[in-house]
C-alpha cells in the first residue's frame, strides 16, 4: 500500500484516527493516569482503584534501581514507615507490590495542593500565624511517627505537602519516608552504606552532618526548627556555596537572628525556633509535643486545619511488641471512659477537621495536665484576663491525654468564650476521683460517667445536672465484649477459665454493664476467668486483645471501628456480645456553686443543639457529637438497676458460699 506523504498536521481533523494504548494496569486493580511528578527514585502518577471507583497515587520506583539492594531497601523502607504512622498530617499509604514487569510501587492517597517548597517560591515569607500553624502540624504528624519508633530523617519543604480549604486554613501531609528509619535500626545499618551522610544539607542536624550512628527524633525537631526559620525570615538560616561551606555553617550553629530579618517576631518566638536549631541535641526540645506546646502558648487563636484519610486497603504493617502496653493486674492509674468517645473519628471517614486551639497557659499551682483557655480578640491579641476566678472543668483520660485534650479543646473554647471567662481544664485519672474532686469543689464541673455521676449524686443530692451529649447513635451507647477472631472463642462461655481485661473497675461501658452481662450469661465474673486485668484505657484494652495478653476484652462500641487508625482492624475481632444501652456522660456542676453561673454553663451547653449551626461550629465533621440535650437524674435509672442486680448478685453469692461451707 502507497504510503501518504501528508503530514499529520495536514491531514483534517475528521479524517485522523488516534491509536491509543490501553491505560496501564498495576497489580491488576489500579489504572496508571497522569504523570504528578518526578524524582531521582522514580515517579508518582494519579491512578484509579478500579474496584472501588477510588483516585490514589501511585509512586514506582525507577526501572534504573530495580536491580540496586540499596535503592529497593529504601523504598521498600519507605512504604513500611509511612504505613506505620497512620496521622492525619502524614500521607496515607494503602498498598505496596511489585508490578507486572518487576517494578516495585507504593499506593498512597492522591493529595490536592502543593509542596512547602512551592508555596515558599511565591511567598518569600509566610504570616507569623500561617508558618506556625504549618509547623504545628508538622509537629503532630511526627510526634505519631516518633511514637512509633519512625524518624524521618528528611524533613524539607519539598517532602512538605500543603492546601487550604475555602475559609484558606492549611492543611499539611509529610511526605517520602525514603531515608526514614525505625528506631530499632538507627544504631545498626545505614541504607546508603556505613557513615554515609543521608540527607539534605540545609536542614541537617548536626549530628546528622557529623554522620553520628545515634541519630534519634531530635533530628526531625532540628528540620522543624529551620523550616520555620525559613517560612519566618524569608532565607535560610544557613548558606554556602559548596557543601562543605554549608555544613561548617550548620555545625557552628549561629544563624543571623530572626529578628534583625523581621521585626515582628517576637523575641519569644525567636527563642522557640533557636532552641529548636540548638546544635546540641540535648538543648532542644525532648519531644515533638513540648515543641509544639511552646508555638502554641505564643498564640491566642490558631486555625488548624487537617484532613482525615481514607484508607482502601487493610494496613500494611502489625503493630510492633513495643507498641502495645501490656495490661498489668496491679496498674495504680485505673482510667474511666468518658462517653463522649464516639466523637473521636480518627481515620475511617474523608472529612475536614477544623480544630481551633486556643491559648493554652499553664497557671501558677495548676495540677499537672490542667490547661488555661482565655478568650482572644479578632487582632490576634490576647485580651486581659478576666476578673473572676476561672471556671474549672474535669473530664477523665478514657485515652492517652493529648487526644482528651485535642477532643475537648473545641468545647472548651466554645464555653470560655460563651460564658466570657477562663475555663480551667484537667484531666484526671479516674472517673471516681473526678468525682470526689467535684464533691470537694476542687472541680466546678464535670463530665462523669453514667457510673460516677449515680455514686456521686447518692453522696451530694444537690449536684446540678447540666446536659448530656447527643451523637449519630442517639443519646446512649452500648461496650462491646471482644476476642479476637481467630482465637477460637465464640460465645461467652468460651470464655471460662481465660484471661479477660476490663479498663478499669470504675468504668461504665468497660466494667459495670460486661459484669452484669456475663452474670447473666451464667459466668461468675469473679471466679471463672483464670485471670482478669485492668488494662486503664479502651485503646489499651483493645491492644492487649490484639496482642494476646488476653483472651477476652470489653470497650466501648465506636472503638472497634476506629481500630484501623491504630493498627489494627476491625475484622481482627470478634464481637461476643453487647451490653445493654448506656446513657451518656452526665455534664454536672457542684453543689454549692453560685445559681448565675450554674444556669449560665447549662444554657452554653444546651446552645449547642444536636445538628444546630452553632454545634457544627464547634464540633466540625469529624465528630459524631452532634450537641447537648437535655437530662434528667431519672435517665440514670438503668444504672442504678444494673448496680442494684449486680448487688444482689454477689449478696446471693457470699450467702451460698457460706452455706455450702456449713459443716
Amino acid at each position: 500500500m502507497a504510503q501518504s506523504n501528508k503530514k499529520a498536521e495536514d491531514v483534517p481533523w475528521g479524517e485522523r484516527t488516534d491509536v491509543l494504548e490501553p491505560p496501564k494496569m498495576i497489580a491488576g486493580k489500579y489504572r496508571l493516569g497522569r504523570l504528578l511528578g518526578e524524582g531521582g527514585m522514580g515517579a508518582v502518577y494519579a491512578a484509579e482503584h478500579v474496584g472501588l471507583g477510588a483516585q490514589v497515587a501511585i509512586k514506582l520506583l525507577s526501572e534504573r534501581f530495580v536491580s540496586d539492594p540499596k535503592s529497593l531497601m529504601r523504598f521498600r523502607r519507605e512504604a513500611r514507615a509511612a504505613a506505620a504512622v497512620k496521622h492525619r498530617n502524614v500521607v496515607s499509604v494503602f498498598d505496596t507490590g511489585t508490578d507486572e514487569d518487576g517494578v516495585p510501587f507504593i499506593v498512597m492517597e492522591l493529595l490536592e495542593g502543593e509542596s512547602l517548597a512551592a508555596l515558599l517560591r511565591r511567598q518569600r515569607q509566610l504570616s507569623l500565624e500561617d508558618a506556625v500553624v504549618i509547623a504545628c502540624q508538622i509537629l503532630s504528624g511526627l510526634g505519631m511517627a516518633h511514637a512509633r519508633g519512625v524518624v524521618h530523617r528528611d524533613l524539607k519543604p519539598a517532602n512538605i505537602f500543603v492546601s487550604r480549604n475555602s475559609q484558606g486554613q492549611y492543611a499539611v501531609k509529610i511526605l517520602d519516608f525514603g531515608i526514614s528509619k525505625f528506631a530499632s535500626e538507627l544504631r545498626t545499618m545505614e541504607v546508603t552504606g556505613d557513615g554515609a551522610l543521608i540527607g539534605t544539607p540545609q536542614f541537617m542536624a548536626p549530628e546528622q552532618i557529623q554522620r553520628k550512628n545515634d541519630i534519634d527524633s531530635r533530628a526531625d525537631l532540628y528540620a522543624v526548627g529551620t523550616l520555620l526559620y525559613r517560612m519566618l525570615s524569608g532565607r535560610m538560616p544557613f548558606t554556602g556555596g559548596e557543601s562543605r561551606t554549608l555544613m561548617q555553617a550548620v555545625l557552628r550553629g549561629a544563624p543571623t537572628p530572626i529578628r534583625e530579618l523581621r521585626e515582628e517576631v517576637s523575641e519569644e518566638l525567636e527563642a522557640v525556633v533557636m532552641r529548636a536549631m540548638a546544635c546540641d541535641r540535648d538543648d532542644r526540645f525532648a519531644t515533638a509535643r513540648e515543641f509544639s506546646c511552646a508555638l502554641i502558648s505564643l498564640f491566642g487563636h490558631l486555625p488548624v486545619f487537617s484532613e482525615v484519610e481514607v484508607p482502601i486497603t487493610q494496613s500494611l504493617s502489625e503493630p510492633d511488641d513495643d507498641d502495645i502496653p501490656m495490661p498489668n493486674a496491679n496498674m495504680s492509674n485505673l482510667n474511666r471512659p468518658w462517653a463522649l468517645v464516639s466523637a473521636l473519628v480518627i481515620g475511617c471517614i474523608a472529612v475536614l477537621l477544623t480544630l481551633i486551639v486556643q491559648r493554652t497557659r499553664p497557671e501558677p499551682g495548676n495540677r499537672p495536665g490542667e490547661v488555661v483557655l482565655g478568650s482572644q480578640a479578632a487582632s490576634g491579641t490576647v485580651v486581659a484576663e478576666a476578673r473572676n476566678k476561672p471556671l474549672r472543668f474535669g473530664i477523665t483520660r478514657y485515652l492517652p491525654k493529648d487526644l482528651v485534650l485535642r477532643n475537648h479543646t473545641p468545647l472548651t473554647v466554645f464555653m470560655s468564650t460563651e460564658l466570657d471567662r477562663k475555663v480551667q481544664m484537667t484531666v484526671v485519672e479516674d472517673y471516681m476521683d473526678l468525682a470526689q474532686q467535684l464533691l470537694a469543689g476542687d472541680i466546678d464541673f464535670a463530665a462523669l460517667s453514667g457510673y460516677a455521676y449515680v455514686r456521686a449524686q447518692r453522696a451530694s443530692p444537690d449536684l446540678h445536672l447540666l446536659a448530656t451529649p447527643v451523637t449519630r447513635a442517639g443519646s446512649s451507647y452500648e461496650g462491646y465484649i471482644l476476642t479476637r477472631a481467630d482465637s477460637g472463642v465464640h460465645s461467652l462461655t468460651d470464655l471460662r477459665d481465660q484471661v479477660f481485661c476490663y479498663v478499669s473497675p470504675t468504668s461504665t461501658s468497660g466494667y459495670l454493664y460486661p459484669r452484669a452481662l456475663f452474670r447473666r450469661e451464667g459466668l461468675n465474673p469473679d471466679s471463672d476467668f483464670k485471670a482478669t486485668r485492668f488494662t486503664g484505657d479502651h485503646l489499651a484494652a483493645l491492644r492487649a486483645l490484639y496482642s494476646g495478653a488476653c483472651d477476652g476484652a470489653v470497650v466501648f462500641a465506636n472503638i472497634l471501628f476506629d481500630a484501623s487508625e491504630y493498627n489494627m482492624t476491625p475484622e481482627a475481632f470478634r464481637i461476643l456480645a453487647s451490653t445493654d444501652r448506656i446513657p451518656y456522660d452526665a455534664y454536672v456542676a457542684r453543689a454549692g456553686l453560685d445559681p448565675a453561673t450554674v444556669d449560665a454553663l447549662k444554657a452554653a451547653l444546651l446552645k449547642l443543639t444536636p445538628g444546630g449551626q452553632q454545634s457544627a461550629s464547634v464540633f466540625d465533621v469529624s465528630h459524631k457529637l452532634l450537641g447537648f440535650t437535655t437530662v434528667t437524674d431519672a435517665d440514670y435509672d438503668g444504672v442504678r438497676r444494673i448496680e442494684r442486680y449486680l448487688d444482689e448478685e454477689k449478696r446471693a453469692g457470699s450467702s451460698i458460699a457460706a452455706q455450702t461451707a456449713r459443716p
